[in-house]
C-alpha cells in the first residue's frame, strides 16, 4: 500500500516536472531596459517577439549603453524648442512636433555620416547557474537569439507637394524641353524621399471629348516617374476635364508607369478604397477626396463617383469610415483634400472642423491643396495639417503668389519625428527651391 502510494507521487511529481519543463521551452523571451533605452526595448520586442519586462528580475536579455554585444546606432540629435527656442539633446526616437531638429556638421539625424550616434548595446541577463540548468536548451536558444538580434535605425522620408498641372503653357515647354524640365531644381530632394505623393491636376491622354481646361500629353508622365513620384492623387476639379474617357486612359498610363492614383474609381467604393504602400516595414495608407461646389464642365457629366465613374467627394462621414476601415491594414494614414477658395490665404472654419475631425478619426496628416496660395500650417494633437500648399508645378496664374508652394517632407521613425516644409518658387513654369527660410507652424507668407 505505502509502496503504491510513493509510486504514484513519485510518478505524478515526475510528470509535474517533465510538464514544467516542456512549458520553460515555450516560455516567451522576455527584455529589460533602463528608462532611456525602453523605446529601443519596444521596437526589438515587436520586430522579435520579445516580451517587454519593465524590471531586471526574471528578465532574459538587458539593453545597455555600457554592457554587451553591440547592436546598432541611435542618433542624439540637436533640438531647439518651438515653444522656448531653448536648445537640449535628445535620442531621435524620443522626439515629438514641439521641437524642430537641427543639423550636425550639415546633416541630420537620417542622413548617411551623420555623427552624433551613441552604441546600443545587448546582453544576457544576470541568471543563477540553478536557473541555467534548469532552462536547458532554452539558454542555448537564448544565447543563439542574442547573436540574431540587431537594432537597424530605419527612417522613412515621405515627400508630398500639391498641384501638378502639365498642359497648357507648361506643356509647351516639356514639348521643348522634355518631360523632366519642370522638376530638374528638385529632383534630388523628391528622389532621395521613400515615397513621393502630388496631387495631379492634369489628366494625361490622347483621347477624350473637350469639357473644361486642361489635357497633358502622356510623355508627361515619364517626368513624374523619373522624378521619383510613386502615388498621386486625381481628386480633384479637372480629372474629367476631357471626359471619362481621358479619365480613364489616365488611369492605365500611371498604372503602366508604376504609379498609384487615388480619389477616382469606376465607383464610389473604388474612389475611396484607398492604397497602402509598405516601406521598411512601416505601412502607409493613402486617401484622397475632393470638394464638388467648384466642380463645373461644359458637358452635363456626373463628376462624383457613384454607380459610375468619378471622384470621391469631401464628405465627412465617408472620410471618418474610411480612415477606420484603412486604419486595420496601415500603421500611418495621409489624407488629401482638394478643397478651399481659390487665391484665399484664409482658413475657413469649416476647414479647420473638418481637418480636426479627420486627425480625430485616426489620421496622421490632412494635406490641402487648390487654393493655389499658400496657407499656414499646424499641429494638432503632435499630427500636422497643412491647409493649403500652393502650386507645385503650373502656369502663371496671379503672381507673385502663386508662384509659391511648399514641398512636405515627413520623416517616421517609430512615429513622425520631423516635418520639413521648404518653401518653392516657380519661374518659366519650372519648380525650384526658395531661399527663404523653411516654414514652421503658423507661419504666414505675405
Amino acid at each position: 500500500m505505502l509502496k503504491g502510494r510513493k509510486l504514484r507521487f513519485y510518478s505524478g511529481l515526475f510528470l509535474f516536472l517533465l510538464l514544467a519543463k516542456v512549458a520553460v521551452l515555450f516560455e516567451p523571451v522576455t527584455i529589460y531596459a533602463p528608462k532611456e533605452l525602453e523605446h529601443i526595448a519596444f521596437i526589438l520586442a515587436k520586430k522579435y517577439g520579445l516580451v517587454f519586462l519593465s524590471q531586471k528580475s526574471g528578465s532574459d536579455l538587458e539593453l545597455s549603453l555600457i554592457e554587451g554585444t553591440t547592436i546598432g546606432y541611435e542618433p542624439i540629435a540637436l533640438c531647439q524648442s518651438l515653444i522656448n527656442g531653448d536648445r537640449f539633446w535628445l535620442p531621435y526616437l524620443k522626439k515629438d512636433l514641439e521641437s524642430i531638429t537641427l543639423s550636425v556638421n550639415g546633416l541630420y539625424p537620417y542622413e548617411l555620416g551623420y555623427p552624433n550616434l551613441r552604441e546600443i548595446k545587448l546582453k544576457r541577463a544576470k541568471s543563477s547557474l540553478l536557473r541555467k540548468i534548469w532552462y536547458g536548451s532554452r539558454e542555448l536558444a537564448i544565447r543563439k537569439l542574442i547573436k540574431e538580434i540587431t537594432f537597424e535605425f530605419e527612417p522613412v522620408k515621405i515627400a508630398l507637394v500639391g498641384d501638378i498641372m502639365l498642359g497648357r503653357k507648361v506643356g509647351e515647354y516639356i514639348k521643348k524641353e522634355g518631360p523632366l524640365y519642370p522638376f530638374l531644381n528638385v529632383l534630388d530632394r523628391l528622389q532621395s524621399a521613400d515615397i513621393s505623393f502630388a496631387n495631379l491636376e492634369t489628366p494625361t491622354c490622347l483621347s477624350g471629348e473637350f469639357i473644361n481646361l486642361f489635357r497633358a500629353q502622356p510623355n508627361v508622365i515619364d517626368g513624374l516617374v523619373q522624378t521619383g513620384f510613386d502615388i498621386v492623387s486625381l481628386a480633384n476639379n479637372h480629372v474629367l476635364d476631357y471626359h471619362q474617357e481621358c479619365m480613364l486612359e489616365t488611369w492605365e498610363r500611371l498604372s503602366d508607369a508604376g504609379i498609384f492614383q487615388i480619389g477616382t474609381g469606376m465607383n464610389l467604393k473604388e474612389a475611396t478604397e484607398g492604397v497602402v504602400i509598405e516601406n521598411k516595414g512601416v505601412r502607409f495608407g493613402f486617401l484622397a477626396y475632393t470638394e464638388t461646389w467648384f466642380l463645373y464642365s461644359r458637358a452635363g457629366i456626373k463628376w462624383t463617383a457613384g454607380d459610375y465613374p468619378g471622384v470621391a467627394p469631401i464628405d465627412k462621414d465617408l472620410i471618418v469610415s474610411d480612415i477606420k476601415r484603412l486604419k486595420k491594414k496601415a500603421d500611418v494614414i495621409i489624407v488629401s483634400l482638394h478643397w478651399g477658395i481659390e487665391y484665399s490665404t484664409k482658413v475657413t472654419k469649416e476647414e479647420s472642423n473638418l481637418a480636426k475631425s479627420i486627425i480625430e478619426a485616426g489620421a496622421d496628416v490632412v494635406f490641402g491643396h487648390h487654393p493655389h496660395v499658400i496657407k499656414p500650417w499646424i499641429v494638432y494633437k503632435q499630427k500636422p495639417v497643412f491647409y493649403s500648399v500652393g502650386n507645385f508645378v503650373f502656369d502663371p496664374l496671379k503672381p507673385p503668389l502663386t508662384e509659391k508652394g511648399l514641398l512636405v517632407e515627413l520623416i517616421y521613425a517609430n512615429g513622425l519625428k520631423d516635418v520639413f516644409v521648404s518653401i518653392t518658387e516657380l519661374k518659366e513654369c519650372q519648380v525650384k527651391l526658395s531661399l527663404l527660410p523653411p516654414l514652421k507652424p503658423n507661419d504666414i507668407i505675405n
